[in-house]
Parts: structure tokens; C-alpha cells; sequence
């Protein structure tokens, strides 16, 4: 269907889209991922080319940090659950600001942000209804998302960091913006693991992005990287999950793997192995610090997932020589999952993660070019790049072994 841009097409212009809007708002939910992907790819060029230039300045300039703050504010008052608890019937102003212990007024202005973007419904003057923005962010993962992001992400006062410090990217992970605009001298991990609720708000945070991928092992072989070799003795490990968290990937892989049962291994920092619940039998906690040496020897892989990308290259460095004193020569690999950014044409979310991850650690994602010379400045021979189908997704596998001697 041709658009009718002439003059005179103006007003049918308006109604075309109207109706490819409501075409859309039924078949949405039909498409697959792939055709609901170039869709919105397309959707967003037709913005693009509706929208003034001096519209969008504006809006990164003036609008953007108000709408997160607004977001943010709503998380703390419980607004988008008291909402959603609603089930379609509206609330009033009044009655969110009785039930959130919050002046009348602060609810009214920040209801106001929240409902032009989307994240709540006008239903009259001062009444509101919840919208299915307002049901995403209330769920765990994406509220942790909202309080770990505003609260402890410090990209707002880069400017001001490098007029004091230089415009150089920082590269000591003990002090960087973050140390700078915290006013502490601990380490991000370090501080956020002072306080039990952050480090599980971070914990539900890094699930939640997990779950909203394809998990690694179903586009990466692991049967003939990985399982094929292997020795299966009973106290053999097939797996090292160094940094692994809460062990969402071991049980996805377990459940994947069932003969992997038994020969797979967690590996975090006291605070977070002393507060696993429920994690799967068949795998193995332990409290281990991945800048010591690393006390599991002769594994199959060692794995990390999106860890070295909190770190500059130095502390990589360190990190990769523990796990290669532990690594049997011609069998053990080092599986990386991490970001593999393209050289042109990055997507927005791994761009801005990259601006993130200089913020709170003084680390970096990195292309395929500075992967291979990160692992070959520690002697590790790269056996493959691996990446994701999926075309909008920058995740990756970086496989390796020790050079042969």
C-alpha cells in the first residue's frame, strides 16, 4: 500500500497509519520474533523521518531524565503494583497518595510524567489506570531493573568526572566515576554487596536480562565443544561457572545437559553463595574470588558470563591467568559469553551498556578484534568467535585453550 504524501494527502497520510496501527495492534501478537523485529525497525524510520530534528534534541535534553526519574519514583512508591493490584479499575490520586504514605500533589506530578509516556492511563482528572507498561515494569526483574539502573548507574556524571580527571577512559575499576560520584572507596561490587536488598535487586536484575535471550547453549555445540571429550569420571567437573551468580545459567544448562548432573560448579563471593536458596542438586556452590587462583583444577571449561566485561583489561588479564594455572593443557577451554560488539552499526542497548560499564568499573565491551588481543596478550590460543542468530542481539562465545607448547 503506497502512502499518499502530496499535498492534498495530508489528512488521508494520517488516516493510513491510523489504520496500519490498528492492523498491527491485532496481528502483533502473531508475528514472530524475527518479522515483529524488522517491523518495529521499520516503525521507528517512519518516526525518524516524521520527527523534527530539533524535537529530538529536546527530548534527550529535557524530557529523557525526567521520565526516569518519574519511573524511578513510581518503583519507590509502589505505584505501578498499587495499579496493577487494581485489576482495570481506575484509582485516583488521592487514594495513591494515602496508600503510598506521599503528598497528593508529588503523586499528581509524577503521575503526570508517567502517564505521557505510557507507563499508566489517564481515566479521568486525577484517575489513572494501568496499562500493560505499568504490569511490565511491577514484575521483579524489571522493577530490580529501574532501582539498580537509576540508583547506582553513574553515566550522568561522566561529563563532569572527566572535566576533573582528564578525557581518558578510565581504567582502575578502584577509582573511577563511580567511586567519584558515590563518594566511597569501595569497588561497585564491593558497595552494592554492603546491602543484602541491592545485591538481590542486582541478582533479579541480571536474571531477568538472561531471560530475555536465547541461552547460550542453544546456539553454541555443546555437545562437540565440550561434552565430547570429556573424561565423566564421578568427581570429574565438565563445568567451572566462575562468577555465575545466583547459577541460572548451570541450571539451564543442567536442564539442557541431565548428564551433566554432578559435574558442574558455582563459583561467587561469600555474600552471594551464602544466600543461594534452591539451587538445583546436581550442582555445587562454592565461595571463590575470581582474582585469586582458581582452586578447581583440571576442568573441562571454565565459564564466565558477562563478567569480564565489568573489567578493564588489566584486571582481565588477572582474571584469565587464575583460571589458566588451574586449565590441563589440550583439554580444558575457557568459555567466555560476552559481548561481541560490531565494528559499524552497534545497537543502542550494547552501545550505551559499553558507557555503563566504563561508569561503574572502568570496564568495556569489546569487538572481535580486541577479544582476540585480550586473550592472545595472556598466551591463549582462540579457537572460535561464536555468535548469536539472533541479527539484533550482540551476545557472543569466545572459546579458547592454552597455547600448545
Amino acid at each position: 500500500m503506497a502512502l499518499d504524501l502530496s499535498a492534498q494527502g495530508h489528512a488521508p497520510l494520517v488516516e493510513q497509519l491510523q489504520n496500519i496501527r490498528g492492523d498491527l495492534h491485532g496481528q502483533s501478537k502473531s508475528l514472530d520474533e524475527r518479522t515483529r523485529k524488522e517491523a518495529l525497525a521499520v516503525a521507528k524510520s517512519i518516526v525518524n523521518s516524521l520527527e523534527k530534528p530539533e524535537e529530538v534534541v529536546m527530548r534527550y535534553t529535557n524530557e529523557v531524565t525526567a521520565h526516569r526519574m518519574s519511573l524511578r519514583m513510581g518503583v519507590e512508591l509502589r505505584l505501578f503494583h498499587i495499579l496493577v493490584e487494581r485489576n482495570g479499575t481506575p484509582i485516583s490520586a488521592a487514594e495513591l497518595a494515602d496508600i503510598s504514605k506521599a503528598e497528593l500533589l508529588l503523586v499528581v506530578r509524577i503521575m503526570r510524567v508517567i502517564s505521557a509516556i505510557g507507563f499508566a492511563k489517564e481515566a479521568g482528572v486525577q484517575s489513572y489506570v494501568a496499562t500493560p507498561l505499568t504490569t511490565a515494569i511491577s514484575t521483579p526483574a524489571l522493577e530490580a531493573a529501574m532501582k539498580i539502573c537509576y540508583d547506582w548507574v553513574s553515566t550522568m556524571q561522566l561529563p563532569h568526572y572527566f572535566q576533573t580527571h582528564g578525557y581518558a577512559c578510565p581504567t582502575d575499576s578502584a577509582h573511577c566515576p563511580f567511586q567519584w560520584s558515590h563518594n566511597t572507596d569501595l569497588t561497585f561490587f564491593a558497595k552494592i554487596h554492603e546491602n543484602p536488598e541491592v545485591m538481590k535487586d542486582f541478582n533479579v536484575f541480571m536474571k531477568g536480562v538472561r531471560s530475555t535471550r536465547e541461552f547460550w547453549a542453544e546456539w553454541f555445540p555443546v555437545d562437540e565443544a565440550l561434552i565430547r571429550g570429556f573424561s565423566g569420571f564421578p568427581d570429574d567437573i565438565l563445568m567451572v561457572d566462575v562468577g555465575g551468580g545466583n547459577g541460572h545459567d548451570l541450571e539451564s544448562f543442567l536442564k539442557m545437559f541431565p548428564q551433566s548432573k554432578g559435574h558442574l560448579i558455582l563459583q561467587d563471593l561469600p555474600g552471594t553463595i551464602s544466600n543461594l536458596t534452591g539451587l538445583k542438586e546436581g550442582i555445587q556452590a562454592m565461595s571463590h574470588d575470581f582474582f585469586l587462583p582458581q582452586p578447581v583444577k583440571g576442568a573441562r571449561a571454565y565459564f564466565t558470563h558477562f563478567v569480564m566485561h565489568n573489567w578493564p583489561d588489566e584486571k582481565c588479564r588477572d582474571i584469565l591467568r587464575n583460571l589458566m594455572s588451574a586449565m590441563k593443557p589440550g583439554y580444558s577451554k575457557i568459555v567466555l559469553n560476552e559481548t561481541v560488539l560490531p565494528d559499524m552499526d552497534c545497537p543502542s542497548w550494547f552501545a550505551t551498556n559499553d558507557v555503563d560499564m566504563m561508569a561503574i568499573l572502568a570496564g568495556l565491551q569489546r569487538s572481535r578484534t580486541q577479544w582476540i588481543e585480550l586473550l592472545q596478550s595472556v598466551d591463549l590460543e582462540v579457537v572460535r568467535i561464536w555468535t548469536s542468530p539472533d541479527g539484533d542481539d550482540s551476545e557472543g562465545i569466545i572459546e579458547a585453550t592454552l597455547k600448545d607448547v
